[in-house]
C-alpha cells in the first residue's frame, strides 16, 4: 500500500473514527484503526463492537491495500506533524507502515486476514 494525503484531512478523519476506538478490551485489534487505500480514497474505520465509525478522505493512492494500526499512536503522531502532505507506505513482508513528512516513524501493525 502506498498512499499520500494531507495532514489536516488525516487528522480530522482520525478524530472522527477515534471516537469508536475501544480503550479497554480483551481484543487488542479494537484499539486499532483500519486504513484501507483504494480508488483515490483512504478509508478510516474503527469499532468497539457496539458502534462502528467509517470516514473517507481524499488521497493519492499509488498501490491499494489495507492495514490496522494502533489508534492512539497514529493519532498522536499525525497531530504532531506540520500541515502538509503525508506519504505512507506499507511493507507487506515486514508488516511495517512508514509515514513520512518532516519526521519519520515506523508503526507496528496487525495483519488483516
Amino acid at each position: 500500500m502506498r498512499v499520500s494525503c494531507l495532514q489536516e484531512n488525516l487528522a480530522k478523519g482520525l478524530a472522527i473514527v477515534g471516537r469508536a476506538v475501544s480503550s479497554r478490551s480483551t481484543m487488542p485489534v479494537l484499539a486499532n484503526i483500519l486504513l484501507e487505500a483504494s480508488d483515490n480514497q483512504l478509508r478510516l474505520a474503527a469499532t468497539n463492537l457496539e458502534i462502528g465509525i467509517t470516514c473517507w478522505i481524499g488521497a493519492r493512492v499509488e498501490d491499494p491495500g489495507s492495514i490496522t494500526v494502533p489508534a492512539r499512536l497514529l493519532t498522536e503522531f499525525v497531530n504532531s506533524l506540520p500541515p502538509e502532505r503525508i506519504d505512507m507506505e506499507l511493507t507487506v513482508r515486514t508488516q511495517t507502515l512508514k509515514a513520512v513528512s518532516y519526521t519519520h516513524l515506523t508503526l507496528p501493525t496487525k495483519r488483516i486476514v
